[in-house]
């Protein structure tokens, strides 16, 4: 990334392209898990679309959309969510730029010796704009939780919880009570509390890495990104710091990206949805963001707590380019999986995008 400037890569990236950016690419390059490639496509001097590209040491698991194909991975390896970086003409990014950049990740798939280009975690938004009248298939793979609080303030945070507003309050009151505090730090300046924290809830999440991984990769983002690091640093009433959520500000939205307590310490008292929600939510308000991004895991608490639910999708498409259309690889498997997804969600899902004709919205 160093080779590119970072104003024009960044110029690509929406508001929910924080995993796209330029900073946190780099933050990316040195891990032993894959080795990146940038392909990006000029005209006159001007970036108009670009997007990473990994080889992995341990490839991920195949998807059923790819048919078994030898595949090109293109887009973010981290994060859960895949944006197609094209020059907007006027207010909408141009199917003309992501052909371009479709006919370049092709030109460097066969080069490879890759039958099919795979692009994972895309939304509905940025999977329309691979209707391209090429041949392309498409499945669910499931949903992330956002936050869209328009009104940009912790009132109008609390008119989105509705009849629920009422339960939460008990929460922060909770919280209050117990005697917690949340300040804020960069992650470079706490970087050696959290990282035990951290660890500790991968433990006991079953998702446990060593310290001395969490320590890496930590670092390397404080290194690359830490002028958009906000730590929120839960502590108890004597001082002592038991619990963090490491975010990251982009545009008008703020990452929530890993958290880690010590439950030791805790009181049962809410402490992680005000680490990780609540008190992020005073913080947008104070710094003008209206955006929390959360991730893809725990949907029905993120639904419960006012956050939307949106597809993600993944698209396979063969190379050579040949024309055609986009279709579902398995309208019944995906429309199982939304099903599944709604209902874990109990009803606090944007209904218009998980309706049963979701797809064929696609393009239009």
């Amino acid at each position: 990334m160093d080779e590119i400037p970072r104003e024009s890569w960044d110029s690509l990236v929406g508001p929910l392209g924080f995993y796209s950016s330029h900073a946190w690419l780099r933050s990316q390059e040195r891990s032993a898990a894959a080795r990146p490639t940038y392909v990006v496509v000029e005209r006159a001097g001007e970036l108009l679309a670009a997007s990473p590209v990994y080889e992995f040491t341990s490839p991920p698991a195949p998807l059923p959309v790819a048919g078994g194909a030898s595949v090109l991975r293109a887009g973010p390896r981290t994060g859960y969510h895949n944006q197609l970086l094209v020059r907007q003409d006027g207010e909408r990014r141009t199917r003309a730029h992501v052909t371009l950049l479709l006919h370049a990740l092709a030109e460097l798939a066969a080069e490879r010796g890759r039958s099919a280009l795979l692009l994972d975690h895309l939304t509905s938004s940025d999977l329309a704009l691979l209707a391209v009248d090429l041949e392309a298939g498409a499945v669910l793979r499931g949903a992330e939780g956002v936050l869209h609080n328009e009104g940009g303030t912790f009132a109008s945070y609390k008119r989105l919880l509705g009849k629920n507003a009422r339960k939460k309050e008990h929460e922060w009151r909770r919280f209050a009570e117990a005697g917690f505090t949340v300040d804020t730090a960069r992650l470079s300046e706490t970087l050696t509390e959290v990282v035990p924290l951290i660890a500790t809830t991968g433990a006991r999440y079953d998702s446990a890495l060593p310290t001395e991984e969490i320590t890496r990769f930590l670092t390397e983002q404080a290194r690359c990104a830490d002028d958009s690091s906000v730590v929120f640093r839960c502590q108890d009433a004597a001082g002592a710091l038991v619990g963090c959520s490491v975010d990251f500000r982009w545009q008008d939205t703020l990452y929530a990206r890993v958290a880690g307590f010590d439950y030791s310490r805790l009181h049962n008292a809410f402490e992680y949805f005000n680490t990780v929600y609540y008190e992020p939510l005073r913080y947008m308000e104070a710094h003008g963001l209206t955006t929390l991004h959360l991730g893809v895991a725990s949907l029905n608490a993120k639904a419960r707590r006012a956050a939307t639910l949106h597809p993600q999708w993944a698209c396979a498409i063969p190379v050579p380019l040949r024309r055609g259309a986009l279709r579902q690889h398995d309208p019944a498997a995906d429309r199982a999986l939304a099903d599944a997804i709604a209902a874990e969600a109990g009803g606090g899902t944007n209904h218009d995008e998980w309706s049963a004709d979701a797809f064929t919205k696609i393009g239009r």
